[in-house]
């Protein structure tokens, strides 16, 4: 099984997959508010490693997640339109999750030189009421 991540808006978009994604949770909590919204949430918590020696994308990503993470609530580019795809062992997909209007609740990140790896923990979710 894989998974990819798009996340689009703001300045740069964002792409994860399989190489940069250990583990993803995904959960709906129905009929539970959370201030300032008069609907339930969706979450989706990621949390990655990557190899800082292979550069490229990956490495540019985590970067940008830390980026959308601490925007400012009061920007509009704070939130973004996130797309996650499932795709089952064959390669063909078998779920997605879109949020039109995602935002960052918790990042956090940790880089080991010694070891070469960046970790990361990031959890979204999808704005549904007024804010």
């Amino acid at each position: 099984m894989s998974i990819q991540v798009e996340i689009f808006g703001g300045e740069k978009d964002i792409v994860l997959t399989e190489r940069s994604i250990v583990k993803s949770e995904y959960k709906i909590q129905e009929g539970i508010q959370t201030q300032y919204m008069e609907e339930s949430v969706d979450t989706i918590q990621l949390i990655g490693e990557i190899d800082l020696h292979s550069g490229g994308i990956e490495t540019a990503n985590v970067s940008k997640l830390a980026q959308w993470a601490f925007s400012p609530s009061t920007e509009e580019k704070c939130y973004r339109q996130l797309s996650m795809k499932l795709y089952d062992s064959m390669g063909e997909q078998i779920q997605q999750i879109c949020f039109e209007r995602a935002f960052v609740v918790r990042y956090k990140d940790s880089f080991s030189f010694q070891k070469g790896r960046a970790s990361y923990e990031i959890v979204i979710r999808e704005c549904k009421g007024t804010h």
